[in-house]
């Protein structure tokens, strides 16, 4: 799975699980900022032809997709489906990666709550 796509899905994901509660919260804007600088870039070498590194394309599609006030449903499954695409791409390290980045957002805003822990579990039972 090419890295551009990862990364799109990547922030579809953790807006679906930011918007869960039907609010995406500053904290969490701040807390998926974190995810990118200190998780994503540091370990991802992609660019693209602009030179960025690919891993912001996350923080891209996570502000596009909050200011659009997209579907959680709908973006929490575009991940699970391109997940399932490419199951043979996804290494321990990368299930990690996504764990890591979904319980960070999930847990920014007043901890896991009851919007937030299906999702969850539904990403757990999907990865594995």
């Amino acid at each position: 799975m090419e890295a551009q796509l990862f990364y799109k899905e990547l922030g579809r994901l953790l807006c679906a699980i930011a918007a869960a509660d039907g609010k995406v919260s500053d904290k969490e804007v701040r807390t998926l900022k974190r995810i990118v600088c200190e998780q994503l870039v540091p370990q991802e070498v992609a660019t693209d032809h602009f030179g960025p590194d690919q891993a912001y394309v996350t923080e891209f599609e996570f502000e596009v997709l909050a200011d659009r006030g997209a579907s959680v449903e709908g973006a929490f499954d575009s991940f699970i489906a391109c997940m399932a695409r490419h199951k043979h791409d996804l290494t321990a390290e990368r299930r990690d990666l996504i764990y890591r980045c979904a319980d960070a957002v999930a847990h920014a805003f007043h901890g896991v709550g009851r919007a937030e822990l299906p999702l969850l579990r539904e990403l757990h039972e999907h990865l594995h």
